[in-house]
């Protein structure tokens, strides 16, 4: 089955996409829906103004964003008088017109559209990651995650146990 099975039998195409440039409020809003729509749907594939690929965002790379602009120990000393939820609104609207170029991941997890589910397996590991685009040159064709391989492998092996 992890031979026979590719990359593009399991792909989403229906991955979170933002256009570079995008406002951190904007990218939280749409890995909010993502989420929310499927847990697994962590990402979003972030694209110039001329549909090139430039990068990953993970919500991960927001959360570090947001220790770093609002949970920073900086920031909350600032506000001795105790009143941490005024101390966090704050700190929430000096990093809400922030971009997102500087949490782009260049250089994501990536296979071939015809690369067999083990690749894509082997690939989630060599990187450390639960996700992998699935590209074709410079195009982002879909995304796989690791629920996407564990339903296949999962399928299979109850049927043949069955």
């Amino acid at each position: 089955m992890l031979m026979r099975k590719r990359a593009w039998d399991i792909m989403r195409d229906d991955y979170t996409r933002v256009q570079e440039g995008s406002g951190l409020v904007d990218l939280i809003h749409k890995l909010k829906d993502a989420v929310a729509d499927d847990a697994d749907n962590h990402l979003a594939v972030v694209f110039d103004a001329a549909g090139k690929f430039k990068g990953v965002i993970t919500m991960w790379n927001v959360m570090r964003k947001l220790e770093q602009s609002v949970f920073s120990e900086d920031m909350l000393l600032k506000y001795g008088d105790g009143d941490w939820d005024r101390a966090f609104t704050r700190a929430c609207k000096a990093c809400a017109d922030k971009g997102i170029d500087d949490l782009l991941e260049e250089n994501a997890p990536a296979v071939l559209p015809n690369d067999p589910l083990v690749l894509v397996v082997e690939s989630f590991l060599k990187h450390r990651r639960g996700w992998a685009l699935v590209r074709e040159g410079d195009q982002v064709l879909g995304v796989v995650f690791k629920s996407d391989i564990f339903k296949e492998v999962s399928r299979d092996v109850l049927a043949q146990l069955s």
